[in-house]
């Protein structure tokens, strides 16, 4: 019966001696925390944990006091492994009174470590937001992409010609990053999408903004070159992208650090589809900077439109971020701690060019 009660958990669970000798892991566990039953049965805790592991500390107290314990935000990791944050409950049995069991669950709505879904009324806000943005932007860009036009055909000079193209390329970027928001807004949901290369959107995003805000910062790339092109749209990545790094690199003076890195994730999953079911997205960007962080409270409403502690800021940068994302399928997450921001981003990966 014990063993039956044991199997029916779908969350990570670990049994322990006394001793600390590991006597039983369920493959959730193994999945999670990436071991194999067959080499870590039987051997001491010590074996996948350090000595001064929060977690073991939390068992120690455990076993010296005979009571139970929980603690809802533990942050510790498995040996070579990287931190993971995590509700942990542990059971001293009373049917086999030597062993302890040990249940782990994700708590991904902490205030360190977030995942974030828009409810319906913020949905509905920043709605609202865009249907004013679109009345207000699309006639002065109109004026602005015809004034190049007509000075095109007067100005012959190649410098002129060139800063002229790159006016009007731009004012048209906006343009078409302002009917895909509409869309979005008025719920029809026609994103376009077209093969794209992650590295490239990355790297357009990292030039722009060591031309302009990013010039005091260093920017470091770890890519990983076997991702392969998938279906999303280009504009709403690089609005994506370029919030971030802008974010980044006004929570740094003077000489700071960005790191862009993107590598393939194929255990990422989330619970995102219409049915609450495991859905994977294994294309994984990272982009992480060493600046002021955020704190536990902010944490909580960062996602949120109107929401800022920047002296000129509007806080709408992180909201279209996370709706950006929503609409292309993918996920965000947020940890911040130890001195550094990593915003780390999860997306299908999609190989065909199906609507979304």
């Amino acid at each position: 019966m014990f063993n039956d009660i044991l199997n029916s958990f779908i969350d990570p669970i670990l049994v322990i001696t006394k001793e600390k000798i590991i006597k039983y892991v369920n493959a959730s566990f193994e999945e999670i925390f990436y071991v194999n039953s067959n080499i870590i049965l039987n051997e001491n805790l010590n074996f996948i944990l350090d000595e001064d592991s929060p977690l073991i500390l939390l068992i120690n107290k455990s076993i010296k006091n005979g009571i139970n314990l929980k603690e809802d935000k533990l942050v510790f990791s498995l040996r070579n492994q990287n931190k993971k944050q995590l509700k942990v409950s542990i059971f001293n049995t009373f049917e086999k009174k030597d062993l302890i069991v040990i249940h782990f669950e994700q708590n991904l709505k902490n205030q360190s470590f977030i995942y974030h879904k828009i409810n319906s009324k913020i949905s509905q806000s920043f709605s609202s937001l865009v249907e004013m943005l679109m009345h207000e932007l699309k006639n002065p860009l109109s004026g602005i992409v015809g004034a190049t036009q007509l000075l095109q055909k007067d100005l012959q000079s190649s410098n002129y010609v060139e800063m002229l193209n790159l006016i009007k390329l731009e004012a048209d970027r906006i343009k078409n990053l302002l009917s895909n928001m509409e869309n979005l807004s008025a719920g029809e949901g026609n994103v376009i999408l077209e093969p794209l290369n992650i590295h490239k959107v990355l790297n357009y995003c990292k030039n722009s903004a060591k031309n302009s805000y990013g010039s005091h910062i260093f920017f470091e790339e770890i890519y990983d070159p076997s991702l392969p092109d998938f279906f999303a749209n280009e504009e709403l990545l690089i609005q994506i992208f370029s919030n971030l790094i802008k974010n980044g690199c006004e929570a740094q003076s003077d000489k700071g650090k960005i790191l862009l890195k993107t590598s393939y994730n194929a255990d990422k999953k989330f619970l995102l589809n219409e049915n609450d079911l495991p859905e994977s997205k294994p294309l994984q960007v990272e982009i992480i900077d060493f600046g002021v962080g955020i704190s536990n409270i902010d944490m909580q409403n960062i996602f949120d439109p109107f929401i800022t502690k920047k002296q000129n800021g509007k806080g709408l940068g992180l909201s279209i971020v996370s709706n950006s994302i929503r609409s292309l399928g993918g996920s965000i997450e947020v940890i911040s701690e130890n001195g550094s921001t990593n915003f780390c981003l999860n997306f299908p990966l999609k190989k065909t060019k199906e609507a979304l």
